[in-house]
């Protein structure tokens, strides 16, 4: 084979000289290829096929790779695997919808089964329990799970596990918790250090302000206005963010652009007004100065104090009432933010916009409260905003909101009207509502939607009822 390569090679050299190779081929190839006008080009073909065949490089050395962990968590019963399987193909190319029945699975106590679902090592909002699944897929050395995370050990646990142990002893012990990131979050690239200081958002105090401020002149953007956010929320101020002067200008600017009036006959209370500016740049503009001056910053701009701005639930009259509750939710404190949001839980009128935005800073309990309230004010049959409140609290809505609800029964007069038409593709809403409510509910009340769509005409083999029957089959499979 040394020979043959070493000949190969003198072949080469020759073409690439412009001469002939005949006479550097094996001595057995000669007689072959012959000599006279079609000697080079036998001798090509030969040639190429010894570098096809004979030659073919050794593949690199198979690393082997230890099993599929086994997981805390049980997989689904082999009878619902089936239906699981229909939805994940339903949700392909839908990674919202994939993470929906990942997450919903989770509240029942099961795990996706690995050959249904497996989670990627980036895959930051998968439950903790599927951390040796994500340390296996991304080739990191298992835990060893007696032994504690400190900042000495950090690098031995692999990032999913690392993650949500740091996410767990930040509910139980913070100081530990910042004391590893201190020593250990600036070495991780930029998406990392983002995802770990999002760990203080639960439970943020002015303990944190120390490590904070650590962080407020990091080379990453997203990193610097996430401390800038946290900080706001404390009533500090980053040194790396804008500048006094120019954060008070951003502010009186839009002051400018907003009205805070008194209202009330028996208890003044302030109330903010967002109008239609006159020019679509001015809106924009409006829209940009939102997402930049915190909420204290604008109280102070228009002389009172944060509270001040939350007294009553504001008046949109310009479509913008979500950049606002993205401010509220980002930069408010925990006061404030609770004074909206209870203010938006109470009133019936409030837009719907406005709670699911203030929702995504709510514990278990506060998102289980807006749901109902949420559930009952829903007019869209998608339930799309009921399922974004209710984040990934899945499988627990009772249905006695939701009977109350205007979107029920516009649902129910959908299901009865697409059993009547005698052709033609079923409208999409009635398939996205039905798998929503399956997510959404519990056994029970998903026990009354199936019956109720049922009797409304809807066959009980229809597909669109696969997420209701698959929340009906686990709830049994658990109480047995």
């Amino acid at each position: 084979m040394l020979e043959v390569e070493d000949r190969l090679a003198r072949i080469r050299a020759a073409w690439m000289a412009g001469r002939a190779a005949a006479d550097e081929a094996p001595p057995d190839w000669r007689d072959v290829v012959g000599r006279g006008a079609g000697a080079e080009a036998a001798l090509a073909a030969l040639a190429g096929q010894a570098m096809q065949v004979l030659l073919r490089p050794l593949p690199p050395p198979l690393t082997p790779r230890p099993l599929l962990p086994v997981l805390a968590v049980p997989s689904p019963p082999e009878a619902v695997r089936p239906r699981i399987r229909r939805l994940l193909t339903a949700r392909h190319g839908d990674a919202a919808g994939v993470r929906a029945l990942v997450l919903f699975l989770a509240a029942r106590g099961v795990a996706m089964h690995p050959a249904d679902w497996l989670p990627r090592p980036t895959d930051d909002w998968a439950p903790s329990f599927y951390a040796p699944w994500q340390a296996w897929a991304g080739s990191e050395p298992q835990t060893d799970a007696t032994e504690a995370l400190t900042a000495e050990t950090y690098q031995e646990w692999p990032w999913a596990a690392r993650r949500a142990a740091l996410a767990a002893m930040r509910r139980g012990d913070s100081a530990a918790v910042r004391a590893i990131l201190a020593a250990r979050a600036a070495g991780e690239p930029a998406e990392r250090r983002l995802r770990l200081l999002e760990i203080l958002e639960d439970g943020l105090s002015a303990e944190d302000v120390p490590l904070l401020e650590g962080f407020a002149g990091d080379r990453s953007d997203r990193v610097q206005a996430l401390v800038r956010r946290l900080l706001a929320r404390l009533g500090r101020v980053s040194d790396a963010s804008l500048a006094a002067d120019a954060a008070r200008e951003l502010a009186q600017e839009l002051a400018a652009m907003v009205e805070l009036v008194r209202v009330g006959l028996l208890k003044r209370r302030n109330q903010l007004t967002f109008k239609p500016l006159k020019t679509a740049p001015q809106e924009h503009r409006r829209r940009e100065l939102l997402a930049v001056v915190t909420l204290a910053e604008l109280a102070a701009a228009l002389g009172v104090a944060e509270a001040g701005l939350v007294e009553s639930l504001p008046v949109d009259r310009a479509r913008i009432i979500g950049a606002f509750a993205t401010m509220v939710v980002e930069t408010a404190s925990a006061a404030a933010w609770r004074a909206l949001f209870d203010l938006t839980l109470q009133d019936a009128d409030a837009p719907l916009e406005l709670a699911v935005t203030l929702s995504r800073r709510a514990d278990a309990g506060e998102r289980a409260a807006m749901l109902a309230a949420v559930l009952v004010r829903e007019t869209a049959i998608g339930f799309e905003g009921s399922l974004a409140v209710a984040g990934d609290r899945l499988g627990a809505a009772g249905g006695g909101p939701l009977a109350r609800s205007a979107a029920y029964r516009a649902l129910l007069e959908l299901a009865a009207t697409t059993q009547s038409q005698a052709a033609g593709a079923p409208p999409p809403a009635l398939a996205t509502g039905l798998a929503t409510l399956g997510l959404l509910l519990d056994a029970a009340a998903a026990r009354t939607v199936l019956d109720d769509v049922q009797a409304a005409g809807l066959s009980g083999a229809d597909p669109r009822l696969d997420m209701l029957r698959l929340n009906i089959a686990l709830a049994r499979e658990r109480a047995t």
